[in-house]
């Protein structure tokens, strides 16, 4: 019998016991793996995302908000900022270029993104079929939205799917399906800038409809209904802004020149993605840590678990043992014996505990909406680097707990053994 004979047979004749030390390291493994590709795929999807963008302008407030909502479309907008603001930071000399962003709508809960083509050059966006926009009301859409070329469509006000709100007097349709890019871009519809503005002009919804009655010769109601000055302001207000504006800048230097100077002498906002991220993941680094500690901690419990079975197993197995070195076998032998087990059990634990972590990672991808556009869901799938690592730690933590039993089965005195029916 080969020592991994024995050791298979060993293991079978403990099968909860071993069945539980797999478990526990596979719990924890899975935790750690889970956790790392999640947090790693984040920080990732947030670097991707931003990348090629130096600041962001929006309205007054806050400025982790103006990223989060004209980045990474995860929150609401602060507000909008006048076409007068846009074409003056345009002009600035530090600006290598502007892309500005008219937002406030959806579909399906997919938010529509008035902007221009540069907005599609900035993601590398690829064709899946069709091709862009070129004129007022046409639109591009991410792969993950379903839509398809020729699909035609009414935005909704708001970013909420059940809005009932809707812009039905005019239709958006799709010209073009782009190809999975892992990005924002994938959970968003893209148009001109001036479609968004125009569906908000004021000549559209009630204007509209006292200009069709009175074409039909409904004078007499000519003053019901009528919007106010003020209304009709506001909504003209609404059609000359934008949201926001992605900037790119002439230089390092001006990363962090220009945000203060357009802070100090206009009223809008400026903001550093990279810097208002990593801010973000400082505060947000206390709770990974913590989860990370705890996938540690089922590691150690695992092999303390291991340990306690592979020490109680020697007594059970000290005639076997006994046999073994009557019949010629070392004391290298039989510490290999206790070493190759707790190997199995580790290793088999760990494997399993990185399918899990994957799988795992992978359907809270699918799941959470927030992460749509952040993680590539299929990479989670990837084996990588960091399962070495994770491999590793499951030999080593394995090879921890064996020490002890495979220098007691090793060092044991035979004769006193058989004479006693224990290990010393």
């Amino acid at each position: 019998m080969t020592v991994f004979d024995f050791c298979r047979a060993s293991i079978a004749s403990r099968r909860l016991t071993s069945s539980l030390c797999v478990l526990a390291t596979a719990t924890g493994i899975a935790m750690l793996c889970l956790f790392s590709l999640l947090s790693a795929s984040v920080a990732s999807g947030f670097s991707g995302n931003a990348r090629g963008i130096d600041v962001v302008v929006g309205a007054k407030g806050s400025a982790l908000q103006t990223v989060l909502s004209s980045v990474y479309h995860l929150d609401v907008p602060t507000g909008n900022i006048e076409m007068a603001d846009f074409e003056k930071i345009k002009k600035n000399p530090q600006v290598k270029n502007a892309i500005p962003l008219a937002l406030g709508d959806n579909y399906r809960g997919w938010r529509i993104v008035g902007s221009t083509q540069d907005y599609l050059s900035l993601y590398g966006a690829q064709f899946k079929e069709g091709v862009s926009f070129s004129k007022p009301f046409e639109a591009v859409a991410g792969a993950g939205t379903g839509l398809s070329v020729g699909h035609e469509f009414a935005g909704a006000h708001g970013f909420s799917a059940d809005s009932d709100d809707i812009h039905d007097f005019h239709l958006y349709k799709v010209t073009g399906v782009l190809k999975p890019t892992g990005t924002v871009l994938d959970r968003l519809i893209v148009t001109s800038y001036q479609s968004v503005q125009e569906l908000h002009a004021p000549h559209e919804g009630t204007a509209h409809a006292h200009d069709h009655e009175h074409d039909h010769g409904h004078h007499g109601h000519d003053d019901e209904e009528e919007e106010s000055p003020a209304e009709i302001a506001a909504e003209e207000a609404v059609a000359h802004q934008v949201t926001a504006v992605l900037l790119q800048v002439r230089g390092p230097l001006a990363t962090i020149n220009l945000p203060r100077t357009i802070n100090r002498t206009m009223d809008v906002q400026a903001a550093v993605p990279s810097y208002e991220i990593a801010r973000l993941a400082g505060n947000l680094g206390l709770g990974r840590d913590l989860l990370l500690s705890a996938g540690a901690m089922f590691v150690v419990l695992s092999a303390l678990m291991l340990l306690s079975s592979l020490a109680g197993s020697l007594s059970l197995r000290r005639y076997d043992l006994a046999l073994m070195r009557v019949m010629g076998a070392s004391p290298w032998t039989l510490g290999r014996v206790v070493l190759t087990e707790a190997m199995i059990l580790s290793l088999g634990g760990t494997v399993f505990g990185i399918l899990v972590g994957h799988a795992g990672a992978y359907i809270i991808a699918v799941s959470v909406p927030a992460l749509q556009g952040l993680v590539l869901p299929s990479a989670l799938l990837v084996p990588g680097l960091h399962d070495l690592l994770f491999l590793g730690l499951g030999a080593l933590s394995g090879l921890a707990a064996a020490l002890i039993p495979a220098r007691q089965a090793a060092t044991a005195d035979i004769s006193r053994l058989l004479a006693q029916g224990g290990l010393s």
